[in-house]
């Protein structure tokens, strides 16, 4: 699995240098992660950056590839779609598993009963999972939706500091907004999940339907183990929050991207989007309220964060600057996050804690004054320290000092 990525990854990344043309006279900036971590491929954040860079790339490359014919560019996109949609989703829940050392086979193509699987883990070794770390074992449930989540934010922030133009990336953007509401929404509507579970065990998907399951295990951690949760499962305390779940999944919605619009003008040189978000945590979930400014070369990033367990509310918020670039060859982001979260990750608990990270990235660039063509890379390291708690895309909820390394294409 893993070669195959590799392979997907490299060859986004040739064809969007090769099938440049001179009419494409737009720089942008597409970034690598090549080792994150924990020291393991790939972590969430690495997989969603590399993809979404990729895509981008690979995006430049097909239209300057059909100029003439770009209905057909579209096409093929929409086509890609749907062997794309459940790859970054599977390992968002891959990752969870491996930064726990728990080894797994991601299998990110829809079987006959149209589900995507990860595979290869016992029985004994999930129920251990929940058992002894329930807040883990939960985001196991819902690892897949956070990193469809970030990857929204992600694009969002793209398309807020005019990164790059939303035609290149509009499709994964509705098909991340749709893989959402697709877990989200059914719960307003008692969908029932029709599969059975495997008779090997190692054939099964490691948690069944996303939502359902954390609900039953949010509200009922101790009881009989399995994977699939079915609707009629679920008791009607379970049933009320997967309506919440569901009712809030719209307020995903209220962004102006949604429309193609990426910001709005303040001034002359200053430019402004605003949008909402909303996806489940370890605990119970959270709402977003997002602000993103544009002054000059200045990329300020804002949120203010409502993290919700099963009755208690907690706040949280962050701001981040992005791509600052003091010198022509030096580039910089660097963000800053608080927040309060329940004692123990707990789903019924009114205690909470605080916490924070600050995470930074620097890009050394080496450039080419060609005005078609590669125009330079970079060198990139980052450094990231976490206290306890549970930040988004970050692998570990314990405290945590990470450092990574990438790289950058300029084209």
């Amino acid at each position: 699995m893993r070669n195959t990525i590799s392979i997907i990854l490299f060859s986004f990344i040739y064809f969007g240098i090769f099938a440049q043309n001179d009419s494409l006279k737009e720089t942008r900036d597409y970034c690598f992660i090549i080792q994150d971590s924990p020291a393991n491929l790939f972590t969430m954040r690495q997989f969603n950056q590399n993809y979404i860079s990729g895509y981008r790339l690979f995006s430049k490359g097909l239209y300057a590839a059909f100029k003439d014919h770009k209905r057909v560019a579209d096409l093929i996109q929409i086509g890609l779609e749907i062997f794309f949609m459940p790859l970054t989703h599977e390992e968002g829940h891959r990752s969870i598993l491996t930064a726990n050392k728990i080894g797994s086979v991601s299998q990110p193509y829809f079987n006959k009963y149209g589900a995507a699987y990860v595979k290869g883990v016992t029985d004994q070794t999930l129920q251990s999972l929940r058992d002894n770390n329930l807040p883990t074992y939960v985001r196991l449930h819902t690892g897949g939706l956070e990193s469809d989540y970030m990857l929204t934010k992600r694009m969002e922030a793209i398309g807020s500091f005019e990164q790059d133009d939303f035609k290149k990336y509009r499709f994964e953007y509705y098909t991340r907004k749709f893989a959402l509401f697709q877990y989200y929404l059914v719960g307003l509507f008692k969908y029932e999940i029709d599969l059975k579970e495997e008779s090997n065990e190692l054939d099964r998907d490691i948690v069944g339907f996303d939502t359902y399951g954390a609900a039953r295990h949010l509200y009922r951690p101790n009881m009989e183990f399995y994977r699939y949760t079915k609707y009629a499962d679920l008791t009607s305390d379970e049933r009320k929050f997967v309506n919440r779940l569901g009712y809030r999944s719209l307020l995903n919605l209220l962004n102006p991207l949604i429309l193609g619009i990426g910001n709005f003008r303040l001034t002359e040189n200053t430019r402004i989007n605003v949008g909402m978000g909303y996806t489940m945590s370890p605990f119970g979930d959270f709402i977003d309220e997002n602000v993103w400014l544009k002054h000059k070369t200045l990329n300020v990033g804002l949120y203010v964060r409502q993290f919700q367990n099963r009755e208690n509310w907690f706040n949280g918020f962050g701001i981040s600057l992005n791509d600052f670039k003091p010198f022509e060859k030096l580039s910089t982001s660097i963000s800053g996050h608080y927040w309060q979260q329940p004692v123990n990750f707990d789903f019924n608990i009114d205690k909470s804690f605080t916490g924070g990270a600050v995470d930074m990235d620097i890009k050394y660039f080496f450039l080419n004054k060609r005005n078609v063509g590669l125009k330079g890379f970079s060198i990139d390291l980052g450094v990231i320290y976490k206290t306890k708690g549970y930040l988004p895309e970050e692998m570990y909820l314990e405290a945590h000092f990470g450092l990574r390394m990438g790289t950058t294409i300029r084209l």
